[in-house]
């Protein structure tokens, strides 16, 4: 039996894993706007929410859930590997 386990409360705040990975973030609210990685964008047309990670760019249709779906995106991961990498997935049989 797998023991390994996804924990969203460990992911990191949105807010600033956007700004750290890259983004500067414009407006005020819920959703700002980015310059979207994920073409050549020279215009903010990347939506991206502050509380949950969500985003979606209005020009190459890019879209996620979360920071877990944006960093397996940004850096061709799977889901597995991206929730390790966000400190958000508990190996079970891990000694700490």
């Amino acid at each position: 039996m797998r023991k390994d386990k996804f924990d969203r409360n460990n992911l990191p705040e949105p807010q600033g894993y956007f700004s750290e990975h890259g983004l500067k973030l414009a407006g005020n609210g819920l959703w700002r706007l980015a310059v979207c990685p994920f073409h050549n964008d020279t215009k903010p047309s990347l939506g991206v929410n502050v509380e949950s990670g969500a985003f979606k760019c209005h020009a190459c249709g890019a879209k996620g859930g979360d920071l877990v779906a944006f960093h397996q995106l940004k850096y061709s991961m799977g889901f597995i590997d991206a929730c390790k990498a966000l400190g958000a997935w508990k190996d079970r049989h891990a000694r700490h």
